[in-house]
């Protein structure tokens, strides 16, 4: 009988996220993965930029600021998606391109970092507009973000610059293999 306990490297073999093997390219679906998600996100940024267009084409608008929130709601979401989807999408690219892991090690973090800043962006967006349509049905009180947004924009957008941050210094941010 072997007496021999398992050590810590037998548990957690991976040293780090280049240890992991990209997704896809054992079992042959990885032009399938890449080539469908560069394809969806093309889409998505086609549809920013048709939305950006819209937005900002007509001379006789007011100011941004001015304009209505479900409008100004729009845009955010829009440059939280589009943005969103250039780090994403130059990451699959990278990815495509070099059949490899995106390096150097700070060169994945930066697209990590940006994904996970405007995802979450969005998710705090879209959590704002269902708070904001529930307490004018319900309670026909319509919310105030203050001059020029600024409560919104700091809640959407400082709160996962914060928690990014925060994962950039605890080493979070890297390759998983995907």
């Amino acid at each position: 009988m072997n007496n021999t306990t398992a050590s810590s490297e037998d548990i957690y073999p991976l040293k780090c996220g280049y240890d992991l093997p990209v997704f896809g390219l054992k079992d042959g679906s990885f032009n399938i993965i890449h080539i469908s998600a560069l394809a969806s996100i093309a889409i998505s940024l086609c549809s920013v930029v048709i939305v950006m267009v819209l937005s900002f084409s007509d001379k006789n608008r007011k100011l941004f600021f001015s304009r209505a929130k479900k409008e100004r709601f729009i845009v955010y979401l829009a440059i939280c998606d589009g943005f969103f989807n250039l780090f994403h999408g130059i990451d699959h690219l990278h990815y495509f391109i070099g059949k490899d892991h995106p390096r150097p090690k700070e060169l994945c973090e930066l697209y990590s970092f940006g994904q996970m800043i405007f995802v979450n962006a969005q998710h705090l967006l879209v959590n704002i507009v269902a708070i904001n349509v529930y307490m004018m049905m319900y309670f026909n009180k319509n919310l105030n973000f203050g001059r020029l947004d600024w409560k919104l924009l700091v809640w959407a957008f400082g709160v996962p610059l914060l928690a990014q941050i925060g994962a950039v210094l605890g080493g979070q941010l890297g390759p998983n293999g995907t």
